[in-house]
């Protein structure tokens, strides 16, 4: 594959201009590696909390750019933090380097495009930006896939003393602005008493019954609550023989929305529902908060701007989606709690769908890669943006607040 070459761009007065071409020409110039990457990690898909060979891989390419690493973090083997910059530098960024594939269908979510895309960015920040105006931080993030790497990362403390953190994901869409649902998983699970189906029905409980109605429950909810919650079930145990009245039967249930409060009540509302499936059937309920949570996303328009112009810069054109459409849940609202965080999207293909093989072939093609450089690119930028103005720095802050 040839080098890419760096497009001409328009003439500004930008007064970092020649630092802010150097970057794209430090990106050029260590774009086939990044993409020798993604191209291995889309042929070797590791899973959730097992990406051993993907984040050796990682660790080795930032060391090898002058990055210092501290491995095995939040108790996460696979888990690091690659450091490179003075650490009384004038602007700290932390970008974000997922890894995890999925199960049977590999990188269909294209984190074998935005990892290498967060470590070019990296090196190529390294290179070019002064040490004591820019310390960058790649925080080496697994089991996104589970929704659990980035919380466990956080309340380890991962992120502390940074000022901002990024990442860029694939998609069928260009934007600068993304939100993500939070979410609560719960597994009820209902207790009733075995019995013969046919010779004595009357003295059993029907586990499966309560489970059933609370199926049908949330189907009826569904059309009483806002536009941006949404509510996810299905059946984890259903019994197992049809001639025994089931004495467990269980319902494993997804409660998402865009706002907080919203999330809180269509939750209170699940649990009522579920509550009321026991009390009907005569069963006993048992709840079981699964793992993998997160908050709603805590937007940052001041940060989403500034890639935005980076965008603009490049002359790439955003695609006309809201930064409430098409979205999902990610534990990366985590770090938004803490920190200035954006999420932007790279186009890999059109009409594609996430978690589908279709996508993890668009996530392996030439069109891809070409959305990993596009990503390095307008990451750098937007860091390198960041860290040369103390001004734009205080608006992101106060964006926060």
């Amino acid at each position: 594959m040839a080098q890419p070459e760096i497009s001409p761009l328009p003439p500004t007065l930008y007064p970092f201009e020649s630092e802010r071409r150097s970057l794209l020409q430090a990106v050029a110039d260590d774009a086939l590696e990044a993409i020798d990457l993604a191209r291995w990690m889309s042929a070797h898909p590791e899973l959730a909390l097992e990406e051993q060979q993907t984040s050796a891989r990682y660790r080795s390419y930032l060391q090898q750019r002058s990055f210092g690493v501290r491995e095995a973090l939040a108790d996460m083997p696979t888990a690091f933090r690659a450091q490179w910059g003075n650490a009384d530098a004038a602007c700290r960024v932390a970008l974000l380097a997922e890894m995890d594939a999925l199960p049977e269908i590999g990188h269909a979510c294209g984190h074998n495009l935005s990892g290498p895309a967060s470590l070019l960015a990296a090196a190529a920040l390294a290179r070019v930006m002064p040490a004591d105006v820019l310390q960058v931080v790649v925080i080496g993030s697994p089991a996104e896939e589970i929704g659990e790497g980035k919380r466990r990362l956080v309340e380890a403390g991962c992120f502390e003393g940074l000022d901002l953190a990024m990442m860029a994901h694939a998609s069928d869409m260009r934007r600068s602005h993304r939100l993500f649902l939070g979410n609560r998983k719960y597994e009820f699970v209902y207790h009733g008493v075995a019995a013969h189906a046919a010779a004595y029905p009357e003295k059993g409980v029907n586990a499966l019954d309560a489970a059933v109605t609370l199926y049908v429950s949330l189907g009826l909810l569904r059309q009483q609550l806002g536009p941006h919650v949404r509510i996810h079930a299905v059946f984890s145990d259903g019994g197992r023989a049809p001639n025994v009245i089931p004495e467990r039967a269980a319902l494993r249930v997804w409660v998402r929305a865009l706002d907080m409060a919203e999330l809180a009540d269509a939750a209170d509302r699940v649990r009522a529902c579920a509550d009321a499936a026991a009390v009907g059937s005569g069963s006993r309920l048992e709840l079981i908060e699964l793992p993998g949570c997160s908050p709603t996303m805590r937007p940052n328009a001041a940060l989403a701007d500034c890639y935005r112009r980076q965008l603009d810069y490049l002359g790439l054109e955003e695609s006309e989606h809201a930064a409430d459409q098409s979205i999902g849940s990610s534990d990366i609202t985590h770090v938004s709690q803490v920190l200035p965080t954006i999420h932007p999207n790279f186009p890999i293909g059109q009409s594609l769908e996430l978690h589908t093989r279709a996508f993890a072939r668009a996530a392996a093609s030439a069109q891809g890669e070409a959305g990993l450089l596009e990503a390095a690119r307008a990451l750098a930028l937007t860091a390198q943006e960041v860290a040369r103005s103390a001004e734009l720095r205080d608006c992101i802050r106060r964006a926060c607040a």
